[in-house]
C-alpha cells in the first residue's frame, strides 16, 4: 500500500511540474509560433516556384520532379539547388507537421483545450491573425482573463512541443 501511495504522489508531483510555467519552454513556443505563418507562407511560394521551373523544364506536377532529378539538367536549373530546396522543403515539411500534432494535442487538452487552440491558431496560426482585442471578443472573456489565457496556453504548446 505505501509503494502506491509513493507512486501516487509521485505522479501528482510529475504532473503539477508539467503544468508550471517554465519560461524558457514558453518563450520558445512563442517564438516558433510567431514564425509558423511566415514558415508556411515561405514554404508556398517555394513550391510555386519549383513548380514553374518544373514546368519550364517540360514537367506539368511537381510530383514529376523526381523523374527531372535522374535527368540532366540544362542552362540556368542546377540540379544540385534544386535537389537542395527540395530537401529544405522536406525539413520544413516535418517541422510543420510537428508543431499540427501538437496543435491537435492542444485541442483535446482537458477543461480549456478548446479555448487554448482558438487562441493560438487565431493569434498565430490562420492566415488572417485576429488581435488580442477581436480574440476577447470572439472568445467571449475580459481582457485579464484572456492574458492568463493566453499565457497558459502558449505554455502548454511549449510543454508539448519540447
Amino acid at each position: 500500500m505505501e509503494n502506491l501511495t509513493n507512486g501516487i504522489e509521485r505522479l501528482s508531483k510529475m504532473i503539477e511540474q508539467e503544468k508550471a510555467f517554465n519560461e524558457k519552454v514558453f518563450h520558445k513556443a512563442k517564438l516558433l509560433l510567431r514564425l509558423y505563418r511566415d514558415v508556411i507562407w515561405r514554404v508556398e511560394e517555394t513550391i510555386c516556384d519549383m513548380d514553374e521551373e518544373a514546368f519550364d523544364f517540360g514537367g506539368r506536377r511537381i510530383a514529376q520532379l523526381m523523374d527531372f532529378l535522374s535527368c540532366e539538367f540544362e542552362g540556368d536549373m542546377d540540379k544540385r539547388t534544386f535537389e537542395k530546396r527540395l530537401t529544405s522543403i522536406d525539413e520544413t515539411r516535418v517541422l510543420i507537421d510537428i508543431v499540427d500534432k501538437a496543435l491537435v494535442k492542444l485541442k483535446n487538452y482537458p477543461d480549456l483545450g478548446e479555448t487554448y487552440f482558438d487562441i493560438v491558431t487565431k493569434k498565430f496560426i490562420n492566415r488572417n491573425r485576429h488581435t488580442d482585442e477581436a480574440l476577447m471578443e470572439i472568445i467571449d472573456i475580459g481582457n485579464t482573463m484572456y492574458y492568463r489565457r493566453k499565457k497558459e496556453a502558449i505554455n502548454l504548446m511549449g510543454i508539448i512541443l519540447w
